[in-house]
């Protein structure tokens, strides 16, 4: 009886902090990091050894409710929670979003070949492309501008938008988790040494949220060495040699302009034009296949409860 007491206490203590909480997430001009908005219900698991965290309680997959339709009293795991409610993942020790479709999707962290440039939107980007053809729900964190290092006057860069919490991750283990950028790195004087600290510490970072889900660094987008490719093809080959040093999946587009010949498909030197984007869409979408990221898995259903 002591143990179902315990239970119960959590979850009403749970649910009190779902129901006090505030709502909202940033001020206007803030958002971009942040792959959607809601609701705010902040719950923190507890280290009292009075009262065990709910994984410990009662673990459930990641997204799947744990209970089906029990009693609001039954013990809860954090996918009890709303979905677009905050929990304070006690792994990672930041706020993330609950979101029950975290199995199937791809988590993005990019710059403007991702987010989108010239008057190509986001979901129309070769990257985002690619990844939805894959069969991935894609959740798209960055900005452009922005890089390893490279920030601008409203956006940090990659390592320093997770640690503060202006990219306000998902809760659980996503299907892939995929960072692709290094161009603004490029054009900003950016040491190698830099991009390999800061580098070191996104992939720490997104670790401590995703142990679990598989990892894949694509690099920056560029003409290659023979032609032109410069900075940009440099710091390509850098980060494919800080991929294999960490067993992390590569995809190296630093002659992919030239190779694939859409040169003639840039719309100012540096960001593709539609056409551009579908070229190169298709040709990631192939490497992705032969890498074996061919989409997440079937979503599951939750199990009833023993009777």
């Amino acid at each position: 009886m002591a143990g179902a007491r315990t239970v119960r206490s959590w979850a009403a203590a749970l649910a009190c902090a779902v129901a006090l909480s505030g709502c909202g997430i940033g001020a206007a001009g803030q958002r971009p990091l942040a792959a959607g908005t809601a609701p705010e219900a902040s719950a923190t698991a507890s280290a009292s050894a009075s009262i065990p965290r709910v994984d410990e309680v009662n673990p459930a997959p990641d997204g799947i409710r744990a209970k089906g339709n029990s009693a609001p009293d039954e013990a809860v795991t954090p996918w009890d929670l709303p979905a677009g409610s905050l929990y304070q993942n006690p792994a990672s020790g930041r706020r993330e979003i609950i979101d029950p479709t975290v199995a199937q999707s791809v988590v993005l962290m990019g710059d403007s070949q991702s987010a989108g440039a010239a008057g190509v939107q986001g979901p129309n980007t070769w990257v985002q492309r690619a990844l939805a053809a894959q069969g991935y729900k894609v959740q798209f964190f960055g900005a452009g501008g922005t890089g390893f290092v490279a920030r601008t006057t409203l956006s940090p860069n990659y390592p320093d938008a997770v640690e503060s919490g202006r990219a306000l991750l998902p809760y659980g283990n996503p299907a892939l988790v995929v960072v692709e950028g290094g161009g603004n790195d490029a054009g900003r004087g950016v040491t190698d040494a830099q991009i390999l600290a800061n580098a070191t510490r996104l992939v720490k970072d997104l670790k401590s949220s995703y142990p679990a889900s598989k990892f894949l660094l694509i690099g920056t987008l560029a003409k290659g060495a023979a032609n032109g490719g410069g900075r940009r093809t440099q710091i390509d080959d850098l980060l494919a040699g800080f991929a294999r040093s960490n067993g992390l999946a590569f995809i190296g587009p630093g002659d992919w302009v030239t190779r694939y010949g859409v040169a003639a498909k840039l719309a100012d030197g540096v960001h593709l034009t539609a056409e551009g984007h579908q070229v190169l869409g298709g040709v990631l979408a192939g490497q992705l296949k032969a890498l074996g990221l061919n989409g997440p898995p079937p979503k599951q259903t939750p199990s009833q409860p023993p009777r």
